[in-house]
């Protein structure tokens, strides 16, 4: 062989080492290669995104679209969504009226009816339902009315798919510092064949580029190793797969 040829190939090794990687990267080089603002509000990252709740867009208060004092004409009711403060007056009795943020379940605790499912519907849906179940077991007539008074949005919105029990949209908290794994906790937590120890987190930086890493969750929680737990910014992706069985 050539002095010239072994040169040539030994060029080509080296740049190989030295080429674009595919793949996930492991969850500290994730971490480095996408520093930046995480689990907190910045005003680097921008407004959140919209959410969608039954194909209807909820924006926080402020922003194009989101409800105004000027009048309107055949304006479509806002459907309540994770984030929103809720009012509710009783006329009959003060004491039931109350404010109540919508926590990530989409479900209010509102003594006396206990648990409400509110997230998908429309202020006048959850006053209906207020009404009707205080008529039939506490009042002969219920004056009973719901208003959206504005959003506790924080940091942001992060998507949680796959195998967790409540998969979808959830707020990022501007006071805490969320993690992927809080947020699977947040999602009703690992489905019965949820794999926790392949979750995958996808992010995006400004330019639109794909960053990628594997978690093990399960070992973090089992063994108490939240060093390893990846704080989440507005608009990551967490997909949970389910376990492979062999029958």
């Amino acid at each position: 062989m050539s002095i010239r040829l072994m040169a040539a190939i030994g060029l080509v090794a080296v740049a190989g080492c030295y080429g674009p990687r595919s793949g996930p990267l492991s969850p500290g080089e994730f971490a480095r290669t996408t520093a930046g603002p995480a689990g907190r509000g910045s005003a680097k990252q921008g407004p959140p995104p919209a959410l969608r709740v039954m194909g209807e867009p909820v924006l926080p208060p402020g922003a194009a679209g989101a409800a105004t004092n000027e009048p309107a004409m055949n304006v479509r009711p806002r459907i309540i969504a994770a984030g929103m403060i809720l009012s509710i007056t009783v006329e009959e009795d003060r004491s039931l009226s109350r404010q109540i943020v919508v926590p990530n379940s989409g479900a209010i605790d509102y003594p006396p009816l206990g648990r409400l499912e509110v997230a998908g519907l429309t202020p006048d849906e959850v006053a209906q339902q207020i009404k009707t179940q205080l008529e039939r077991d506490y009042f002969k007539t219920a004056t009973v009315r719901v208003a959206i008074e504005g959003s506790a949005v924080g940091g942001g919105v992060v998507y949680v798919l796959g195998s967790v029990n409540r998969p979808g949209p959830l707020l990022l908290p501007n006071d805490e510092r969320f993690t992927v794994t809080k947020a699977i906790i947040a999602a009703g937590n690992l489905a019965t064949f949820g794999n926790g120890g392949k979750v995958k987190l996808i992010r995006y930086d400004e330019a639109g580029k794909k960053y990628e890493t594997i978690i093990d969750v399960t070992r973090i929680m089992k063994r108490g190793e939240f060093e390893k737990d990846i704080p989440l910014r507005n608009g990551d992706w967490i997909i949970v797969p389910e376990k492979l069985i062999n029958f």
